[in-house]
């Protein structure tokens, strides 16, 4: 890693969303380019609908909670709203790097206009001006186009997305998924795969656990109400069984099982719910980002995939591709399959991965030094 003298990076992603995971690989993308001696504000890119979308969604208190951690650890521009106002920003403030993930910020719509969902848009970088001196650099980190076709834009757009990614001076993408889209509609373009930025916080999860661990180890549920309270009161028993507590933890929405033995409530902090998945002894759910956290600090993971049903289309889903990584399809449930798990099968795959820890753990740390040999690459070897 080279630092020099420090230069200027805006970072487009979904930092400022009432979501953990959406937070949280913010902050780890914001670490790494400071440490590669970069000044980092977040274009505050907000359109109106989406602003409004969890405006509704999300109780008070928690958006309280994500604008706190926002506020203290996340410097961000004034507020745009579309790609007009992201290019008055650039005029008037300009930038020695633009940053556009992670998250599934190339994700579109052409159904939509919702100014996110439709192309130009800030996160594809356009309308960046070039000068005065050096041409400021373009680097795509791990975005996703998951639950979008880019090659079903009409044609001006696809036109325009290829001009956008061949401007890029490093492109990456989260998964197999979002390669596939960016090679239809740029085929001489081959992205690689990057992880998302949250690994990149894993001494900061392993420090957690060490510095305060559990008083008694404890696994994490949060199956979203897909099992309900018998199916979450059963497995819990078989915890308990073998003196292990289980955990109910909220989403951000308020959705929380009911059945375990103890439960987290709302509002909590990115950083709390971090720290309450670093210390834990396993995870038993839904979504992304919870799974990345127990992997990396070496814990056993059993997924509720919602992002695929079948093996057939498992590489969709980015909890899989992960998963895969860490050679833990098995434990990757699609939601076909959901309503077919018993909660004996289900706790003696989490037993069963007791003693992986060390492998885990040099899973995590291969995954994290990825994102940093890329960020090295693109940010410091010259143009050729």
């Amino acid at each position: 890693m080279i630092v020099g003298p420090t230069k200027k990076a805006y970072v487009l992603t979904h930092h400022w969303v009432p979501n953990f995971g959406a937070n949280l690989q913010a902050l780890g993308t914001k670490r790494l380019l400071e440490a590669r001696g970069y000044d980092v504000d977040f274009v505050d890119f907000r359109p109106r609908g989406l602003v409004e979308k969890y405006r509704e969604s999300i109780p008070h208190a928690q958006q309280e909670a994500h604008r706190l951690f926002v506020e203290d650890n996340l410097p961000q521009t004034k507020p745009i709203e579309d790609q007009a106002g992201f290019e008055r920003l650039v005029r008037a403030t300009p930038a020695d790097l633009f940053v556009t993930g992670s998250d599934a910020v190339f994700r579109l719509n052409p159904a939509s206009s919702r100014a996110d969902l439709i192309f130009p848009n800030p996160y594809w970088l356009t309308g960046i001006p070039d000068g005065p001196g050096t041409a400021p650099k373009r680097v795509a980190l791990a975005p996703s186009a998951m639950g979008s076709n880019l090659s079903r834009m009409d044609a001006v757009s696809r036109q325009g997305m290829a001009r956008a990614l061949r401007a890029m001076d490093g492109i990456s993408v989260r998964d197999a998924w979002t390669l596939r889209q960016i090679r239809r509609i740029a085929p001489n373009i081959t992205p690689e795969i990057v992880p998302d930025p949250v690994f990149s916080l894993r001494k900061t999860m392993r420090a957690a656990r060490h510095v305060s661990p559990a008083v008694q180890p404890y696994v994490v549920v949060n199956t979203m109400q897909i099992m309900d309270r018998a199916w979450i009161r059963e497995f819990s028993q078989f915890a308990q069984a073998d003196g292990y507590q289980t955990i109910s933890i909220p989403t951000p929405e308020g959705v929380i099982d009911e059945g375990a033995l103890a439960s987290a409530s709302l509002p909590i902090s990115p950083i709390q719910w971090l720290e309450l998945l670093s210390r834990s002894s396993g995870y038993l759910g839904v979504r992304f980002h919870p799974v990345v956290v127990t992997l990396s600090v070496g814990q056993p993971v059993v997924s509720l995939d919602l992002y695929h049903g079948t093996a057939l289309n498992a590489g969709r889903s980015k909890t899989w591709l992960i998963m895969k990584e860490f050679g833990l399809t098995s434990v990757c449930h699609g939601h076909r399959s959901h309503k077919s798990l018993s909660p004996r099968h289900v706790w003696a795959e989490i037993q069963r991965q007791r003693k992986q820890m060390p492998e885990k753990t040099e899973v995590a740390d291969r995954l994290g030094k990825n994102i940093e040999t890329y960020l090295d690459r693109v940010l410091y070897e010259p143009v050729t």
